[in-house]
Order: structure tokens, then C-alpha cells, then sequence
């Protein structure tokens, strides 16, 4: 099994305001839509976006910068979608540098 196909198990820091089941419910759900290719590109951007506002209000809530991902992402996929999220946004690696220098590195 490859760092990105093991599920996420430690939903104790994510459950603010759901119950874990809830949350491993989601997670569960998810990573079977992701193991059968089941979501057009239309619906992975739905899914996508709500994670990316969730996980900006958790941050915002936070008074920091969280570790958005653990080890169960691979860095392939990680950066895959670090790219095409600046691509998205029409940023150039200046303005990513910029933004890059404002979050602290959670440890």
C-alpha cells in the first residue's frame, strides 16, 4: 500500500464540531470515490474546494497554519495539487514566494 492509498485514522484533530464517526464517515466515503475514480472533474472540484474552505476556516480559527496533510499523502500527490492550485489562481512562483514567507511551519 502506498503512502497515499492508507486511509487517515486519527481524526482526533479534525472532529471540532462533528463527531469522529461523522468525520470517518466523510473520510471513508472519499477515499472509496478516490480508489474507483467514481467523481467527474466537476464533482472533485466541489469536494475539493469544501476541503479547501474547511480547511482555511480551521486555520483562520487557529491563529496559525496547520499540517494540511500527513504522511498518508505522498509528496508526488501533494505537489500535484500544490501546482494545480497555484495554476488556478493565475499566481506566478514570485507571488507563491510571497505567500509561502506569511505561514509559519506548523510543527
Amino acid at each position: 500500500m502506498s503512502r497515499s492509498d492508507r486511509p487517515v485514522t486519527d481524526l482526533s484533530a479534525t472532529t471540532a464540531g462533528a463527531s469522529p464517526d461523522e468525520v470517518a464517515g466523510v473520510v471513508s466515503a472519499l477515499d472509496r470515490l478516490a480508489g474507483n475514480h467514481a467523481l467527474s472533474p466537476e464533482q472533485v472540484r466541489a469536494v475539493l474546494s469544501a476541503a479547501i474552505r474547511l480547511y482555511a476556516a480551521a486555520s483562520e480559527r487557529a491563529g496559525r497554519e496547520l499540517p494540511p496533510v500527513g504522511p498518508e499523502i505522498s509528496t508526488t500527490d501533494a505537489v500535484t495539487l500544490a501546482c494545480a492550485l497555484v495554476r488556478s489562481q493565475d499566481l506566478t512562483p514570485f507571488e507563491m514566494a510571497v505567500w509561502f514567507s506569511r505561514g509559519a511551519r506548523a510543527e
